[in-house]
């Protein structure tokens, strides 16, 4: 067996890949022993998955949220208090839906306020941060996966999404950074992170999309990987740096998302 990026051999490999970080919620979607070799799995998870959850959104969001990481722990966000004079603080997530703050250097309230009472500042953001190198190698890394995933147990068709000569440039940008500086995606939010949703046909009520993808072929023969993480949609053209073509699709189509699922009711 060789690996999905580097081509080497694999098969002594004892990782499993994550397509999306267990940080993001994802237990499911997971890549079998092998497929991705030790090597790479570690290159992603310190090189691209780390430096895109340290990024403020997906700070922020997930300790609004409560979303673990595989450690079971919700990050830490700094926030400001003014009381009366503006201070750095801490915001904790106790998971139960309660918050608390952490106060610098063991100091009570009062020591470290002057005051008994005053205001905390926590900054909302709607999203990332666009043209964003790290979240662009990441669409990278799991477009690739992702398709792998699908794929999945078929020999053929592994072995076509092993070594397809349209799919290498991808693989080289998410894994060693080559064939261009930046590979341009296309981003935009569907729904708020907090929407909950009901399916009659799934017999399922107010549950909360985490993540979704599918893929797209544009009338250019384009493949697009389409992710939607916690209501925002990024697409990332698999065959070569450009998003002109999925933006065409989005025109012809009146902007509707391939995500959408007719049975899928939003309820708030």
């Amino acid at each position: 067996m060789n690996c999905l990026f580097c081509k080497q051999d694999s098969s002594a490999s004892k990782s499993v890949e994550h397509v999306i970080p267990e940080s993001l919620g994802n237990k499911e979607h997971v890549l079998a022993k092998g497929l991705v070799c030790d090597k790479c799995n570690q290159y992603f998870a310190i090189k691209v998955e780390k430096p895109l959850l340290e990024q403020p959104y997906f700070r922020f969001v997930r300790n609004r949220l409560g979303i673990e990481n595989k450690k079971q722990t919700i990050p830490v966000v700094e926030i400001i208090s003014l009381s009366p004079g503006p201070k750095k603080v801490e915001l904790m997530n106790d998971g139960d839906g309660q918050f608390s703050i952490i106060i610098p250097d063991g100091k009570s309230p009062s020591e470290y306020f002057g005051a008994t009472s005053g205001r905390l500042i926590i900054p909302v953001l709607d999203g990332p941060a666009s043209d964003n190198i790290v979240i662009s190698r990441f669409l990278a890394k799991a477009s690739i996966e992702a398709l792998m995933l699908k794929v999945y147990p078929d020999a053929d068709l592994m072995n076509e999404v092993l070594n397809k000569p349209d799919l290498e440039p991808i693989k080289q940008y998410a894994r060693f950074g080559k064939i261009t500086a930046y590979w341009p995606y296309h981003q935009r939010r569907l729904y708020s992170e907090t929407s909950r949703f009901n399916n009659a046909k799934l017999g399922v009520a107010n549950y909360e999309i985490l993540h979704e993808w599918r893929f797209l072929y544009t009338d250019e023969l384009h493949l697009y990987f389409v992710l939607c993480i916690l209501g925002i949609e990024y697409a990332i053209n698999m065959g070569g740096p450009g998003t002109e073509s999925y933006k065409k699709w989005l025109n012809e189509h009146n902007h509707k998302s391939i995500l959408d699922d007719s049975d899928e009711i939003p309820v708030s």
